[in-house]
């Protein structure tokens, strides 16, 4: 039997046709999970009994994925949808440290280390241009012109979905590539627990494009 954690309001991804549809965990019985119907967009997916489907499981710690079945539709407070729990599933990674690449035009700032971060002291602050390479709940790697070297502190402009975000992280590593540039490695310190979570949402949804441009290549 499958040895997943899964919980009530969970979060789910259906792929369906090369195409990704969000729904949530409702239910819990032995055996098997009530689901909301699943939609992209505004636009819902009509399963039926029977129906083979792919999906991403996202927990607290890991996102999996399995291959389950349409056990029954439901009609109770909302219109639910009742799949077989997996006796095989495959860990993609841990959630922490989901790293997806990237290639994202973002901002940088050296500080002081022991500097107070607040909105005068970034106004004041001169920024300046990044490549995003890759990108985590724990860190990134920027490509950057100037100089910088393991240990230094920064502050680095993320370009999200719905604003910036300004994150303080620590340089762990710092090489140069083959036109000088400085391939840094940086760890994020002092991140609230949402602000890695919005991270991580991020991180979620490119990684869902990455996944359906794969499965479209195919």
């Amino acid at each position: 039997m499958s040895n997943l954690n899964f919980k009530i309001n969970n979060k789910i991804d259906i792929i369906y046709n090369n195409e990704f549809y969000n729904c949530d965990i409702q239910d819990i019985k032995s055996g098997y999970l009530a689901i909301s119907i699943p939609i992209k967009e505004t636009q819902y997916l009509p399963l039926r009994k029977d129906e083979k489907i792919d999906v991403l499981y996202y927990d607290e710690t890991c996102i999996y994925e399995f291959s389950s079945v349409v056990v029954k539709r439901e009609q109770a407070n909302i219109p639910l949808l009742w799949i077989k729990i997996p006796k095989k599933f495959k860990k993609i990674q841990r959630r922490k440290f989901v790293r997806v690449s990237v290639l994202f035009n973002g901002k940088y700032a050296v500080i002081e280390k022991k500097m107070t971060i607040n909105k005068q002291t970034i106004s004041e602050m001169k920024f300046f241009d990044a490549v995003i390479l890759d990108l985590s709940g724990g860190g990134t790697k920027l490509r950057i012109k100037a100089n910088i070297k393991s240990g230094d502190s920064i502050l680095v402009v993320l370009p999200m979905k719905k604003g910036a975000m300004i994150v303080k992280g620590k340089v762990i590593r710092a090489v140069k590539d083959e036109l000088k540039n400085s391939i840094c490695g940086i760890k994020f310190i002092e991140l609230s627990m949402n602000e890695q979570d919005r991270i991580v949402q991020f991180v979620f949804s490119i990684m869902r494009e990455q996944m359906k441009k794969g499965l479209k290549e195919d």
